[in-house]
């Protein structure tokens, strides 16, 4: 008994030593001054309570601090540093945070001024991986919307199509305060948050590790996407905010907006809705997007995140979209081929296209201590799509315009598509500071259904020929993607990685052509020409290790894996089998230099071997197409490609400059190319083909400054690049190699008191030339802008795009000016409620005309737009923020 009541007081003493181990943290963070952005070594810190110091540190020689064993309370975070003004931070330990990050802290130049500190953020600061803008310093309009907010941001761009680039590189997801808003689709954002909400903006390199890609996330100022992260300002993190508006016009168009956001803290709630046929303005130089047609859009969606307790986090969004779009388009493409081959093809399109679709995110981030967070990350993606075309197509030879053939045909088609994925990741933080694990398992099931019944009339010189059949498509595809990936600090100085990834990839195709019975009156012939089943199975694994090191402000970065990929496929339909496996090397190099100043200098290099699809190794033929035929090539290698990027970046310390300059090269090894061949009724047979001597290379600077005390912006981008991609013709060597130049300069000019004006001129010149001794060059331009002034409530002006393309036939529109008048007017209390009247379109353009060039053909390109209508619309805002 008395051997039980020692254990009990052992366990009663262990229990209480543990709650008392427990009830400490730990504070960490960096030190950088806003002047030269230099880590500050040797700064004296110190942590109190009740202005009592309880524990006193100096910031190491990087700038770092740390300080651990701290009891749980309310303390006081004091920093000094010679010739620069002093911080207070407040912070709290507790149960819910024993870990607190104070990330960068940046100190500022101490001017005594009548015993004041005169303290002002600079507009931009370049950190080691995140560029980042503080938005106080570029100021928008009442009620504007975070798209007015980035056009003025220097490096960035929003395009026409809604896409938004840094410095040239795509921006692919938004998030806000760290979680997406919805699925991260820039659009939401972009139309449903306001500016005036936002305190930062950061840009870093979007996350590869989710997707199972080998390797960390690539530099900020490497080649690659981009995420936005929306820092909110502390005082508009409680309230509510949002907008409601509707607007009718001319055409019966009509348009709808709306959404309602609330946000108590950690807790934000947003609910947006749209709808309309009108066309979206023109904000960028590039082309008018081919094929947008006359669309109506229906969106509707609701977010939700709670962050409020550090334990459990959640993030979840819908979203339903609705959208019918008519389309009336022409296009003339040339098909090269060498000698007296090529032929030029000019079709006529009418069609209606209905497509709904359903998307749900999610994400649950379980902390049970301060160093573990497990995150669930549910998808679903539910799309329907219903399509009816009516087309008519006419081929001749391109040098001696004799006819091929001319068809004319309509096509019915129904597809249904599904996606569901689980994400699961797991993030840990080791007792040493820069130990880390992470481990990452995604799931993913995707099935595709597709009925298409297509009648066509091929009329040829000698004899015609009628189709009318019932192709009834059907695919699955399971994955399974894993990655693991631990970084241990060895010393002050270096960090050591390890990373192994595993994929396994499951397809099952079933493709089935069936012609008309005219006996039956229904589709019970099956053809076999046409019709396809295969099951196919692809691993892969990788295996990589590096090693960080530091020397002053030099940054190397040494590794090296292997990649291996083994693949089998069973064709139902031929009776056949083949396996593949590849063995490849994967080296990694990097090298980055911070000198002073807010500077940064990145060399990279990479070798990766890409994937080769089961489609393209199949060895019979996969077609829905009686004029485009492909096969497969199961004697194709891996291509292998090897990259060499390069990226410099400057901020000007405390102004509005930004320069960064950013190139890129690779080679490819055994590159997959298209052996294209042209048959005698005017059809193509495509193969895949290894060939050698894929290439590419492309340099893209930007610079960016201001003048009248930040009311005149400037931003210049400019960009070339060249690529030589070898293909097949007619069995002959037919390689292309094309260059391209562009460029975008924007001058802003906003002086917050009546003038509002912008201009964007996009110049561009193209050059494109075969062996076979076809060449095409021409130049393209846009123009973009508006002019807006503001007098007391009332502003009036016009938005402007003009479009022109050397290259274009007359009847395709090479140059068209799209003018849009507006007058506004605000009233009611704090001009929350505006009334406008805009004419779209005013000299009724109508037109979307572009023209692409790839290495087998060259296609010009005309779509009907809605053109001149007269739209009137009321737009209220309301805000409420605590």
């Amino acid at each position: 008994m008395s051997c039980f009541k020692h254990l009990f007081v052992y366990l009663i003493l262990f229990a209480s030593f543990t709650v008392h181990a427990q009830q400490t943290g730990k504070i960490y963070g960096q030190l950088s001054d806003t002047l030269t952005h230099q880590q500050l070594k040797d700064a004296f810190i110190t942590i109190t309570k009740d202005n009592v110091i309880r524990q006193s540190v100096f910031s190491n020689q990087s700038g770092g601090f740390s300080a651990d064993n701290i009891p749980f309370g309310q303390y006081h975070l004091n920093i000094s540093f010679q010739g620069l003004a002093p911080i207070k931070k407040s912070f709290t330990i507790d149960a819910n945070h024993k870990v607190i990050n104070m990330d960068t802290i940046y100190m500022f130049i101490q001017v005594k001024e009548l015993d004041t500190v005169v303290i002002q953020e600079p507009p931009i600061v370049m950190k080691k991986d995140t560029l980042e803008y503080n938005s106080s310093r570029f100021r928008t309009k009442a009620y504007a919307a975070l798209a007015e907010l980035l056009k003025m941001l220097p490096g960035i761009q929003i395009r026409n199509d809604g896409t938004i680039t840094i410095n040239g590189q795509p921006v692919d997801q938004i998030y806000v305060d760290g979680e997406p808003f919805f699925s991260g689709e820039p659009s939401m954002a972009l139309e449903h948050l306001p500016a005036e909400i936002v305190k930062k903006i950061q840009v870093y390199a979007t996350n590869t590790n989710n997707n199972n890609i080998p390797g960390p996330p690539p530099p900020p100022g490497f080649p690659g996407n981009k995420t936005l992260n929306i820092v909110l300002k502390a005082d508009k993190r409680k309230g509510n905010f949002g907008k409601i508006g509707a607007g009718g016009g001319t055409g019966s168009t009509y348009n709808a907006i709306g959404d309602l956001n609330h946000m108590n803290g950690g807790q934000q709630i947003s609910v947006v809705a749209d709808a309309g046929n009108v066309d979206k303005e023109k904000t960028g130089t590039d082309p008018v997007q081919p094929n947008n047609g006359i669309r109506r859009v229906m969106n509707g969606g609701i977010n939700y995140r709670d962050s409020r307790n550090a334990t459990l986090k959640f993030n979840g969004s819908y979203l339903a979209n609705d959208t019918r779009t008519e389309l009336e388009s022409r296009s003339q493409t040339l098909n090269i081929f060498p000698g007296d081959s090529s032929t030029s093809l000019n079709q006529s399109t009418r069609g209606l296209n209905k497509m709904r679709s359903h998307l749900f995110n999610g994400k649950i981030d379980f902390t049970p201590n301060s160093r573990t967070t497990f995150s669930i990350i549910p998808m679903l993606n539910v799309q329907n799509s219903d399509n009816t075309t009516i087309q008519q197509s006419t081929q001749h030879y391109a040098n001696s315009g004799a006819q091929i053939y001319q068809s004319s045909g309509t096509s019915n088609s129904n597809s249904n598509n599904s996606m569901i994925s689980s994400n699961f990741q797991l993030n840990h933080t080791g007792k040493k500071m820069g130990e880390m694990l992470m481990a990452n398992l995604n799931i993913r099931n995707v099935e595709n259904k597709r009925s298409a019944q297509n009648e066509t009339v091929t009329e040829y010189s000698a004899y015609s020929k009628n189709i009318h059949q019932l192709s009834d498509n059907k695919s699955g595809n399971f994955n399974v993607g894993s990655n693991v990936m631990y970084t241990k600090p060895l010393g002050e100085k270096y960090n050591f990685t390890a990373q192994g990834t595993y994929g396994f990839n499951k397809d099952n195709n079933l493709y089935n052509t069936y012609k008309f019975n005219d006996a039956s009156g229904h589709y019970d012939q099956l053809d076999s020409t046409q019709s396809n089943n295969f099951i196919s199975n692809y691993h892969s694994g990788t295996a990589q290790a590096s090693i960080r090191g530091q020397a002053g402000k030099l940054n190397i970065t040494l590794g090296a894996g292997l990649q291996g990929d083994w693949l089998t496929a069973d064709n139902k339909t031929e009776h056949t089998r083949f396996s593949r496996s590849f063995i490849n090397l994967l080296p990694q190099a990097m090298v980055s230099i911070s000198p002073k100043n807010g500077k940064m200098l990145m060399v990279g290099y990479n070798g990766r071997p890409m994937t080769i699809s089961i489609q393209q190794l199949q060895p019979v033929t996969v077609t829905s197409d009686s004029l485009f035929i492909q096969e497969g090539n199961p004697d194709l290698k891996q291509p292998y490609t090897h990259t060499l990027n390069m990226s410099f970046n400057a901020v000007k310390p405390g102004s509005m400059q930004l320069f960064t300059i950013s190139m890129g090269a690779s080679i490819t090894e055994h590159s997959i190319a298209q052996s294209t061949t042209l048959l005698d009724n005017g059809g193509q047979l495509s193969k895949p083909v290894n060939l050698e001597g894929a290439q590419s290379a492309n340099i893209t600077l930007n610079y960016s400054t201001s003048a009248l005390k930040g009311k005149l912006t400037f931003n210049m981008i400019g960009a070339t690049a060249y690529s030589k991609i070898p293909v097949l013709s007619n069995g002959i060597r037919n390689d292309s190699r094309t260059f391209t130049t562009n460029s975008d300069l924007t001058c802003t000019y906003n002086n917050q008191k009546g003038w509002d004006v912008s201009l964007s001129v996009g110049p561009g010149y193209n050059i494109m030339t075969t062996s076979s001794g076809v060449r095409t060059k021409y130049f393209q331009t846009g123009i973009t802008g508006k002019s807006l002034y503001s007098w007391k409530n009332l502003e009036s002006g016009v938005s402007w795009y003009y479009n022109f393309n050397s290259s274009l036939p007359p009847d395709y529109q090479p140059d068209f000016p799209i003018l849009s008048p507006v007058i506004r007017y605000r009233f009611l209390k704090n001009k929350a409620l505006q009334a406008s009247v805009t004419c779209v379109d005013l000299l009724n353009q109508q037109s979307g005309a572009s023209r692409s060039v790839s290495a087998t053909d060259v296609s010009d390109s005309w779509t009907r737009t809605r053109g001149r209508y007269l739209l009137f619309s009321l737009m209220f805002n309301f805000k409420h923020f605590k």
